[in-house]
């Protein structure tokens, strides 16, 4: 039996502590906030999973190996924080984010569905369809429930006898040793150390402070009656061409949310925190305009504003030294990949999987 030292209680920590835990090893779990945190990336109504990816067939393949890691933590857990709605992306012009992503299917072999324009609007009358759109959808595919999730990991790691440290800042790590220096002085070590702390990763891993921290605002709203049954009723939005903006349908006790990656910039979480800007609602609406019907019609109910690192590469960067790996350039994406990365974790800390295998799996190659 090892002792783990894991810092940051995000998603993949917290799957990192529990698949520790799982394998007999003594665990700590060190968090600068409450665990959970609900200023975390990984703390949200929902986020999505799909297998759309656009060209990144690598990460296209790991999703099926999510799916089947998300199964095994729901058995653990008791309960489904998932709703297959299904996931569609939608073509606008040749070359876009949709047919990168309907070549990939085809490379992988994953099986789709590609709806013409005609299947398209009746699935989906919201949108403003032009004569060349179709859609590409696979399944299964819809919201997961973060905050449902990460409150029941971090019950389950506690039940697995994982030590919870939260309000413990870590301020300075030494790799080789597997040590963790906080803010009040106190030294903490292990036999390994995994570190994933979101956005503030490069201040405890020189290489990653080099990646780019975003601020990510994201808008729920509540949709005219007349659209209302065909959100809520019908298939999450991963793309539409290559437009940025995303939803995830109101299901569940949740509310109908967009998310619009043109609205992404850099933050800094600690100066800026995490209450909205005067008129962002606006501007995130005004970015669905360009292909969403009535768009003023639709009334911002709240935002959620997160930070995460990401680089131009959007590739999750995992790296070893010594006795310590750490995971960063996480973008908006991990979550979806959050048990399965802890597992995959634990297997490098447990020898099972090589540092180099690691790295080059978490950047989907």
């Amino acid at each position: 039996m090892a002792r783990v030292i894991v810092i940051g209680a995000g998603v993949v920590g917290l799957s990192a502590a529990r698949a520790a835990a799982r394998g007999g090893h003594e665990v700590v779990l060190i968090e600068r906030g409450p665990i959970p945190n609900p200023h975390q990336a990984s703390w949200d109504s929902h986020r999505m999973i799909r297998y759309h990816y656009g060209a990144a067939a690598g990460y296209t393949r790991m999703v099926t190996e999510a799916f089947a890691a998300w199964d095994r933590l729901w058995v653990e857990i008791g309960a489904t924080h998932f709703v297959d709605t299904g996931a569609i992306a939608i073509a606008e012009t040749e070359g876009d984010y949709v047919h990168r992503t309907l070549a990939a299917f085809r490379e992988v072999g994953l099986p789709h569905r590609v709806l013409d324009r005609a299947e398209t609007a009746k699935l989906c009358p919201q949108y403003k369809l032009l004569p060349q759109s179709f859609g590409v959808m696979a399944g299964p595919g819809g919201p997961l429930f973060a905050d449902r999730i990460v409150r029941d990991l971090a019950r389950l790691v506690e039940t697995l006898g994982v030590t919870m440290m939260p309000e413990a800042e870590v301020v300075a790590i030494d790799p080789g040793t597997a040590a963790a220096t906080l803010a009040d002085g106190t030294h903490i070590r292990g036999d390994s150390m995994i570190v994933s702390t979101g956005a503030w990763c490069g201040g405890l891993w020189p290489s990653f402070a080099g990646l780019p921290v975003i601020r990510q605002a994201l808008c729920y709203v509540e949709p005219p009656a007349t659209y209302a049954g065909a959100w809520n009723e019908g298939p999450a939005l991963v793309a539409f061409g290559d437009n940025g903006g995303y939803t995830l349908p109101g299901v569940e006790g949740t509310q109908l949310k967009f998310g619009y990656g043109a609205h992404r910039r850099p933050g800094r979480p600690d100066e800026e925190g995490w209450a909205g800007k005067p008129g962002e609602e606006k501007d995130i609406l005004a970015g669905f305009g360009r292909f969403v019907h009535d768009i003023d019609q639709y009334r911002p109910l709240r935002l959620q504003i997160g930070y995460y690192t990401m680089d131009a590469t959007r590739e999750f960067h995992v790296e070893t030294e010594g006795r310590t790996i750490a995971v960063g350039n996480c973008d908006g994406q991990m979550f979806k990949f959050g048990p399965l990365m802890g597992e995959k974790l634990i297997a490098s800390v447990e020898g099972r999987l090589s540092a180099t295998d690691l790295k080059n799996w978490a950047a989907g190659r």
